[in-house]
């Protein structure tokens, strides 16, 4: 079971987000296109999920915190560290 990589499928204290599969770190990159799998600046690893339109010209993203690997099925963050980094704010 993927839960049972890195001692219940917690990412290592210092490892990176893309360090669980290659999949993961490919879809981050992003070198010729716009990831939908991205780090936020609180350190909050995100997927976008849809789009909303704003008043502006280009549409938003809407993002939703990534708790597995969509690829390995690696824990990569829990709710209480998302919430830790986020300022306690409500999480899906």
């Amino acid at each position: 079971m993927a839960d049972d990589q890195n001692g219940g499928g917690q990412a290592a204290p210092g490892k990176e987000f893309g360090s669980c599969c290659a999949e993961l770190k490919d879809a981050m990159s992003g070198g010729e296109f716009e990831p939908l799998i991205t780090v936020s600046e609180d350190g909050i690893l995100y997927m976008s999920v849809g789009l909303v339109d704003l008043e502006e010209d280009e549409p938003g993203m809407v993002d939703h915190p990534l708790f597995f690997c969509p690829f390995c099925g690696a824990r990569l963050q829990t709710v209480d560290e998302v919430r830790a980094k986020s300022g306690g704010e409500e999480v899906g």
